[in-house]
């Protein structure tokens, strides 16, 4: 009886592993595009003290975008692209992710560049 248990276990956990890693992939490949311009731009902080996290957020005419480092994307910039983002601006974006509401996750900005 033990046994199957243990199996059971291991099968869930290698399939929320599983999940994750899946989910994390798909996201990483969900690239698209879009011309915005840009309402606003915001810093949202969470925690205090040592434990203090941060993101950087875009407000759109197309919605609301995030831009976070990546370290798949070898990117370590984004406090830079965030202090180079103008209210009132036309943006043409590459974007990579998924938009899911309940969870608070935004697609993130990869490049962001005036519209021409």
């Amino acid at each position: 009886m033990k046994t199957s248990a243990g199996l059971a276990i291991g099968a869930l956990i290698a399939a929320i592993f599983g999940l994750i890693i899946g989910l994390s992939v798909m996201s990483y490949n969900n690239v698209s595009t879009e011309t915005v311009i840009v309402d606003s731009k915001e810093r949202i902080t969470t925690g205090s003290g040592e434990d203090t996290s941060s993101k950087y957020v875009v407000f759109t005419d197309k919605g609301t975008f995030e831009i976070t480092d990546s370290l798949l994307m070898f990117r370590f910039n984004s406090s830079d692209i965030y202090g180079s983002v103008k209210a009132d601006t036309c943006y043409d974006l590459v974007l990579r992710g998924f938009r899911i509401p309940f969870l608070s996750i935004y697609q993130n900005i990869d490049t962001l560049s005036p519209c021409k």
